[in-house]
């Protein structure tokens, strides 16, 4: 015995295990088989235990199910002498054990002795009581059952001698064709040949058992047919298969041929007996091509073989509706053309095959040329009601089509397959939009090709598809061998166009037709054709195809069409207008917001995204759509990106003229103060972001203005780290003042934007100090510009205002957090300052090279001076704001003056200069201390107590 007879053996057993054993386990998973007959059974029992006696005179009344198990009851009550009944009561409704407790009504009330009766006379024929009725469970609910394994289980302890005979009797067959191949006692021809008459004995037998007792209703011989049918089916594909490539007694179409053949007559006997034998002919059908093997010359033809296939399996459960069936038929299909695909790739037949699986599962299970699915939505797979398994299966259809468009343009080779697979996805979406107009509970269909083909015009650019090849092959021709450009970006554009047409055609067919909310469709006309566009624009670089001004008439073109489609729309009217009009206007105001992008530079492109948010606000306050409001906030945002990050910082010192500078940052300025003035009352969101836009747009422009003054605008400077620490804390600043007008996710937004930015603020005052190091180490960054209005001051001075700024507006009385956020604000604002002014009087000593070694008197001495001059500061601003607060800072600061004076003073002066030291402090502090007291007794005279402290959180 070789090796390939010891594999066939092998597969033998492997295939007969799986027959006898897993095959069955697929009918009892589905019980609806089971649960039929057993009710049936039931009934008929309760009619036999409920049936009255033959000397009975009248029915008595039937109880369920305390009746059934009594044997014995008299016909009638005893009825004492002269009592007379005007009526007997009615027989109560059967009812099945599980919902005796949730009807809880008796069915019949006993007769209470003295009651007044008569005996009812009895009809000629006694008619049954009714059938027992089963109540349904409430909507919604789920009675909790036994795991998916234990049928199988079940049906194992009962049943496990019939799984050891299916595999009992196909070992038998294997090893008696090993013994005549082992003893030389048959042909080839004849092993053949026995084995084919193996298996039509063992077909025979369960069919001659099954016209007796049938295959499912009998408990004694349950599912004994189908064993032996079973067993009998898979020995006929093993002899055909072992004819084929053991013996080569047959080509490969006889083989394929005999093949189809055993597959066709098991499916067709598996009507009769049940899903098994169904199960069987249609994996034995797609197992076959593969037995066979044979090369790709003539593999092309089984791209129409795996569809019917499908076709089968789907047609007989269509009938039988056990609904698994046509689950497996598709599996089998499309794994056969999936391995198919991937030896013998023909793109028309997997295109043509998909489509008749996707045609098929359409239309078989409910046997309508226009399907007519009904009741839950195939979103019902994720949330809400349990789709029907019509309804899944038809589901399942289209996600096969759409699979295969995406693996047609992902394994494309040629720009007219790459075509067929884009086609393939457009045609899909026409169908779930125009031919299951019918099917509510399809709708939901049209996203899988709609998304698919978005998904395909991401993957023919990354992978360098022969389209987008052809786009570069044109464009990058040698001189005199010019190659026209593919017309690839015009129908791709197209085809975007015509998406966003099919799904506002059928928008109008729902709004005429009465559907609740066509949302889905409104959604789908407003931006298919959107997201194409942007998709070229992002991944295709149609503008270094068909140049800017072409490429950008494509673009308006689109938004042409979404203008015109709100135009239409508002002829429908509809409590959903307000928000399908925001949809297209939405579409629109992007679509030029992207032709913008195109064609203006840098300057023009921002003041062009300023005016579509004052027109954004605008279209909102006229048309009362909140949608606008969004793409408002949506372009405050892209305008602040363009302002901070591109082209940024860096094209507004050193790329941008004063013109472009002034347009860039005035013509923001003056729309965020326009739309806020524009934005309707009740959009306090809107108001809010416009507000902070606004700010934060003031202090970019006043600092980078400062910052362009600066000769060389050199930015490896502590200057610029601190200008760009007060602009990140800025941007901060407004997330934070933005957060309490937001809702719960925005707020989350917004707070993980304001860490990113105060990171990023973090990061310039890291820089900021390694810079001011650098200055006191070695003088590696000097000093610029003349006294007090230096770059010290450009380092220092927006970091503390900003800071001081958001001390007063973010901890504001009853803002969140302001306890926390105003002393801490407030206090980096002092530090920023102190810092400022200590390196400031440093370089009015030294010079703009702070690094020269050690402190002078004079310096030491201008120290002291600065710091009582703080100090009483501090103390005259605390006389109006009657401020605690300030008066004890302003004494912190005398005693660190105090403190600095006795103990650096003292060591590092010298002559009158210590001298003067010492006594310009203690007239000093002589003067702070009558001052001090000077405001206590103006409290006192006042009568004011101190201001209350903020408000907790």
């Amino acid at each position: 015995m070789d090796d390939f007879e010891f594999f066939l053996i092998i597969f033998g057993i492997a295939y007969g295990a799986m027959v006898g054993i897993g095959l069955p386990v697929l009918l009892f998973l589905v019980p609806a088989l089971r649960g039929r007959v057993r009710r049936l059974e039931e009934e008929i029992a309760a009619l036999k235990a409920a049936a009255p006696r033959a000397d009975a005179p009248a029915p008595a009344p039937v109880l369920w199910p305390d009746t059934i198990a009594a044997t014995e009851e008299p016909a009638a009550a005893p009825v004492a002498p002269g009592l007379i009944a005007a009526e007997a009561p009615a027989p109560a409704p059967v009812l099945w054990p599980d919902t005796i407790a949730a009807t809880e009504e008796p069915a019949a009330a006993p007769v209470a002795p003295g009651l007044i009766a008569a005996e009812a006379p009895a009809p000629e024929r006694p008619l049954p009581p009714p059938l027992p009725q089963s109540v349904a469970p409430p909507a919604g609910a789920s009675a909790p059952g036994p795991g998916a394994l234990a049928p199988v289980a079940a049906w194992l302890r009962t049943n496990w001698t019939l799984a050891i005979a299916a595999l009992s009797l196909i070992l038998g067959g294997l090893f008696m064709v090993q013994y005549g191949v082992e003893k030389g006692l048959l042909t080839p021809p004849l092993r053949v040949l026995g084995a084919l008459a193996l298996g039509l004995g063992l077909i025979g037998g369960g069919e001659a058992i099954r016209r007796r007792t049938g295959d499912v209703v009998t408990p004694a011989t349950r599912a004994l047919p189908s064993t032996l049918s079973g067993a009998g089916a898979v020995v006929m594909f093993i002899a055909m298969a072992a004819a084929h490539a053991l013996y080569g007694l047959i080509g490969p179409g006889v083989a394929l041929a005999g093949l189809a053949l055993i597959s066709a007559a098991t499916v067709l006997l598996g009507w009769f007996y049940g899903p098994v034998l169904s199960a069987i002919g249609l994996i034995g059908a797609g197992a076959a091509p593969f037995l066979i093997g044979g090369g790709p010359d003539g593999a092309r033809l089984f791209y129409g073989y795996f569809p019917l296939v499908g076709l089968a399996g789907l047609a007989i459960d269509s009938f039988r509706r056990w609904g698994w069936v046509s689950a497996l038929a598709l599996a089998v299909a499309s794994f056969g053309l999936v391995l198919l695909w991937g030896s013998v790739p023909f793109t028309p037949g997997l295109a043509g095959a998909a489509l008749v699986l996707a045609f098929a599962a359409l239309t078989f299970p409910e046997r309508h040329l226009t399907p007519r699915h009904t009741g839950a939505p195939v979103t019902g797979l994720f949330r809400g009601p349990r789709p029907e398994v019509p309804t899944l299966i038809a589901a399942a259809g289209a996600a096969i089509a759409t699979i295969a468009g995406l693996m047609i343009v992902a394994g494309a080779t040629s720009p007219a397959e790459s075509g067929i697979g884009f086609a393939l996805l457009v045609v899909l979406f026409a169908a779930a939009s125009l031919w299951l107009h019918r099917a509510p509970a399809l709708d939901a269909l049209a996203a899988l090709p709609a998304l698919g083909f978005l998904l395909a015009l991401i993957i023919e650019p990354m992978r360098a598809g022969p389209l987008f090849e052809g786009l570069f092959a044109a464009l990058n021709a040698a001189p005199g061998a010019e190659i026209p450009l593919p017309p690839t970006l015009w129908a791709l554009a197209l085809a975007g166009a015509a998406l966003s047409a099919l799904a506002f055609a059928r928008l109008r067919y729902a709004r005429a037709s009465g559907e609740a909310d066509p949302m889905f469709w409104a959604f789908g006309a407003a931006k298919l054709g959107t997201a194409t566009i942007f998709a070229l624009e992002f991944f295709w670089a149609p503008g270094l195809f068909l140049g800017p001004g072409p490429w950008s008439l494509v673009v308006i073109a689109m938004a042409a069409l979404m203008v015109l489609f709100a135009e239409r729309r508002a002829r429908m009217g509809g409590e959903a207008l307000p928000r399908d009009l925001g949809l297209f206007a939405a579409a629109a105001v992007l679509l030029i917001a992207l032709a913008f992008f195109i064609l203006l530079t840098k300057a023009a492109l921002t003041l062009g995204l300023a005016l579509l948010v004052v027109l954004a606000t605008l279209t909102d306050r006229r048309f009362r759509l909140p949608l606008m409001g969004w793409v408002a906030q949506l372009g405050v945002a892209v305008i602040g990106y363009r302002l901070l990050a591109d082209p940024g910082f860096d094209w507004s010192l050193y790329g941008a003229s004063w013109p472009a500078f002034g347009l860039s940052h005035l013509g923001p300025i003056a729309a965020f103060e326009a739309a806020r003035r524009l934005a309707r009352p009740e959009r306090a969101g809107l108001r809010a972001v416009l507000e902070s836009a606004l700010m934060t747009t003031v202090a970019l422009f006043v600092t980078l203005t400062i910052a362009r003054l600066i000769p060389d605008r050199d930015t490896h400077t502590h200057w610029f780290a601190g200008l760009s620490a007060a602009i990140w804390c800025g941007a901060a600043f407004g997330q934070i003042w933005r957060m309490p007008t937001s809702g719960r996710a925005v707020r989350w937004l917004r707070g993980v934007i304001a860490g990113l930015s105060g990171l990023a603020a973090l990061g310039a005052l890291g820089a900021l100090a390694g810079d001011l190091v650098d200055m006191l180490d070695w003088g590696a960054d000097l000093v610029l510009g003349p006294p007090l209005l230096d770059s010290l001051a450009l380092a220092f001075w927006p970091l503390a205002a900003t800071l001081a700024a958001g001390a007063v507006f973010l901890g504001a009385p009853g803002r969140p957090r302001a306890r926390l956020l105003r002393p801490g604000l407030a206090a980096g604002a002092g530090l920023a300052t102190l810092i400022w002014g200590w390196l400031e009087i440093r370089r009015l000593w030294r010079g703009t090279d702070l690094s020269l070694p050690g402190p002078s008197d004079g310096e030491l001495y201008s120290y002291t001076i600065a710091l009582l001059a703080a100090a009483l500061a501090l103390l005259v601003a605390a006389v109006p704001r009657r401020s605690l607060t300030l008066r004890r800072i302003a004494m912190t600061g005398v005693a660190l003056t105090i403190a600095k004076v006795f103990l650096i003073d003292m060591a590092g002066l010298s002559g009158l200069t210590r001298v003067a030291s010492f006594v310009g402090l203690g007239l000093a502090l002589t003067g702070l201390a009558w001052l001090n007291r000077q405001i206590d007794a103006h409290w006192r005279a006042t009568g004011a107590e101190p201001p209350p402290p903020l408000p907790e959180d």
